[in-house]
């Protein structure tokens, strides 16, 4: 939009809104942050094109359908609170979101990992079975239209102002929803029968959060051509390689989901949101988040590996130092019973940590587990980094970097040795040139191992020797040694003063107690029988979206 332009759309809304700043632009018009004088607050106006304004059809049809929309009220729905039409001027105030969108945050920080990917399905899985509950498909489900709140990650669909009503007749004149959705859809993101201009119910928004959480984990769009047409043919005729074959790394439950989400027949989906959404809390339940005890556990270990290393290499050079001069100067022996005083207490503390752990209810066997959980997640995250285009271009300048760094620092050395000079007594002296040349190298050297050897798509020296310890064998006898600390601890704080002691006690669950994984398509089977009653679908719906509501807060505006 030109500056007259701004400022035509600046006097046209001036009784109402005050336009503060642009904050995206795309085929469905721009989006403007605005403040709405009457109630003072921040709104999301979205400015439709005139192409699309002009339309008679689509305009009635839009209008009655952002109604419809605006009578939404979820938690992860982005309210509509207003439509502005004036003349060719159409446009509507929506919530604004703190936040930035699935496709800003993936061009940010790369593929999600599968945790965060299934949360983000999950949010937008509720919304969805909450707008189908009333009949309305949104028809337009791609990563811009997702928004991530920045104080909470939670995920808020937009843009149900294009949405249509399951039983809504075509426009008059119209040849289905291809010709619409020329106009506002999306091909990279629309359903087959969508494409082909047949009848969509909700199944066909379920395609569509399919392929975005294909975007969320690849970091590409998984249907592409050089042209709208052939973009449509392939959703129509071409079937998607399962997701595992780009992501090996996530989990069965999860890789299940998505590739039944993008089955191209309607009937080999989930049937609604709400099935959908139960397959992922049963994929959420299969790889159940960690408690925060055994995350901070893990940073302690992590600290104490950091000091280990330190204090390795330290001793090293101090031990060289020592047996070069003779172990009998006491001034040789001091640092080194210093250090030993340092890594031993390191240690105890660490133990006593595991045992205040381990009194809470968590076991040797659980903690492993955790540990590698949280080994799992690492690992993970950096093949998600593998597919970020973005990072691997960054990486390989990096590395180019790192050559001609030590190009630089082989220069300088060779330099600064070649201004030595002889000093008489079998030594050599080099001048202060000299020295800050070869200083000046050898910190070019030192920066560019660091660079080479710090790569996103490797585990770092740290976590090898993390996993080494703490999973091998000094970390068992080291859990070993808490778990007898934990337990005769308990045994004294806990003596019964009761008679009868004869019963041994019966042993506590654990929190991270082995259990079996649940199968998400026999539970969405059993949950969802061909001749389940709709009316109790839908009454279920309502009492989980109740019971979201009162749990979550509500989206920002500003």
């Amino acid at each position: 939009m030109s500056a007259a332009d701004l400022a035509t759309l600046r006097d046209q809304l001036r009784d109402r809104y005050t336009i503060e700043r642009e904050l995206g632009r795309g085929g469905m018009g721009a989006v403007y942050l605005a403040r709405e004088l009457g109630l003072d607050w921040l709104v999301a106006l979205k400015v439709l094109p005139p192409s699309f304004a002009g339309d008679r059809d689509l305009r009635e049809r839009f209008l009655r359908e952002t109604r419809t929309a605006a009578s939404f009220s979820h938690p992860n729905i982005v309210p509509v609170h207003a439509v502005e039409e004036r003349g060719d001027l159409l446009a509507f105030a929506m919530g604004f979101v703190e936040g930035e969108s699935l496709a800003e945050r993936v061009q940010r920080t790369g593929p999600l990992g599968a945790r965060e990917a299934v949360r983000l399905m999950l949010d937008v899985a509720y919304a969805l079975s909450y707008a189908h509950g009333r009949g309305v498909v949104h028809r337009d489900i791609k990563p811009d239209n997702i928004m991530i709140e920045r104080a909470t990650g939670r995920a808020l669909v937009m843009d149900f102002g294009i949405s249509r009503r399951i039983d809504a007749a075509p426009v008059a004149g119209r040849a289905g929803l291809t010709r619409v959705g020329e106009v506002v859809g999306t091909p990279e993101y629309m359903s087959p029968e969508q494409a082909s201009g047949d009848d969509v119910d909700g199944r066909s928004d379920l395609y569509s959060l399919g392929l975005v959480a294909w975007f969320a984990l690849t970091g590409t769009t998984a249907v592409t051509a050089d042209s709208t047409q052939k973009v449509l043919v392939k959703h129509i005729t071409e079937t998607l390689p399962p997701i595992a074959s780009a992501r090996p790394d996530l989990p069965a439950a999860l890789t299940s989901t998505v590739d039944r989400c993008v089955a191209k027949d309607p009937a080999a989906r989930f049937p609604d949101g709400g099935a959908l959404a139960e397959a992922l809390e049963a994929a959420q339940q299969a790889a159940p988040e960690l408690p925060v005890p055994l995350r901070l556990l893990a940073l302690e270990l992590g600290a104490v590996v950091q000091v280990l290393l330190f204090a390795g290499l330290l001793g090293f050079f101090m031990l060289a130092r020592a047996n070069e001069e003779g172990f009998e100067h006491l001034d040789n022996l001091v640092p080194l019973v210093l250090l030993f005083a340092v890594v031993v207490t390191r240690v105890v503390q660490v133990v006593i940590e595991v045992s205040r752990v381990m009194r809470d209810g968590y076991s040797s066997a659980d903690l492993r587990r955790g540990l590698l959980a949280i080994m799992d997640e690492a690992l993970s995250l950096r093949e998600a980094r593998k597919l970020d285009a973005a990072l691997r271009a960054r990486r390989r300048r990096t590395v180019r970097q790192v050559a001609i760094q030590l190009a630089v620092a082989a220069g300088l050395v060779a330099l600064a040795l070649s201004m030595r000079a002889p000093n008489g007594l079998g030594g050599h002296r080099m001048p202060p040139l000299a020295v800050s040349l070869l200083f000046s190298g050898l910190a070019l050297v030192g920066v560019s191992l660091v660079l080479a050897l710090r790569s996103p798509f490797r585990m770092p020296p740290g976590e090898r020797f993390f996993r080494a310890f703490w999973l091998g064998v000094p970390g068992r006898m080291v859990f070993a040694l808490a778990e007898r600390n934990a337990g005769g601890s308990q045994g004294t704080a806990g003596v019964s003063s009761r008679a009868d002691t004869t019963s041994p006690p019966k042993p506590a669950a654990s929190p991270l107690a082995e259990r079996p994984r649940p199968d998400p398509a026999a539970e969405i089977a059993r949950s969802t029988p061909a001749t389940a009653d709709l009316t109790g679908r839908v009454d279920e719906l309502e009492r989980r979206v109740d019971a979201l509501e009162s749990s979550r807060p509500a989206p920002e505006r500003g």
